[in-house]
């Protein structure tokens, strides 16, 4: 529970510290100044820098947006595919376990960089003996996901800009069968912190 309260506070302090980032790097508005034309970015890549590090999470996830629709408008939605990563890792059920996963979700953005994401991780996991039975358990795998965020993008009238999304949500393991669970859910929250471009 206190990694859980852990990886949310460094979410909301690099929200924080985005948002303050973000705000300094706007100008005042003045009367004389037009609005900008909104510059049309499709595609981008994103990488999540915080859960790789996370002890017993270490999940690596890479991931690609695509606009659907809204582009330029504050309404908008992005198709997200991707790869969800967790080589050799120590476990608190099995000793180790591997999943190998692609993902397919959609981001729908509310205001600005406001969005809520749903997500599907699809792939085979292989959990190497189990702490209760002591067997390998390997299957297909599929997790759910749902998270809240919002986008700083750092250079908003650039043709490429940076951007830093921080994300709090839950994960559940919808079809994971890694054995004997000995009372532990599977469902947990979330915090990410993607680092990514938009072109």
């Amino acid at each position: 529970m206190n990694s859980s309260r852990t990886l949310i506070s460094l979410c909301l302090g690099t929200f924080a510290f985005a948002s303050q980032a973000y705000a300094t790097n706007d100008p005042a508005p003045s009367l004389s100044d037009e609005a900008p034309a909104p510059v049309l970015r499709t595609w981008g890549m994103e990488a999540d820098l915080l859960v790789p590090f996370i002890p017993e999470a270490e999940i690596i996830t890479i991931r690609g947006t695509r606009t659907l629709w809204g582009q330029g408008q504050p309404l908008h939605g992005d198709l997200v595919l991707g790869v969800f990563l967790r080589p050799n890792v120590e476990h608190d059920i099995v000793e180790e376990i591997d999943e190998y996963l692609f993902t397919i979700g959609y981001r729908q953005y509310l205001w600005r960089g406001l969005h809520l994401e749903g997500q599907v991780d699809l792939g085979y996991a292989w959990g190497t003996r189990n702490r209760i039975d002591g067997r390998d358990h390997n299957n297909f795998a599929m997790l759910v996901e749902g998270h809240a965020g919002y986008r700083f993008d750092f250079a908003p009238s650039a043709a490429t800009s940076l951007y830093l999304n921080p994300q709090v949500g839950v994960i559940h393991g919808a079809i994971t069968d890694i054995g004997p669970r000995g009372g532990k859910s599977d469902t947990f929250l979330s915090a990410k912190i993607n680092l990514g471009v938009q072109f």
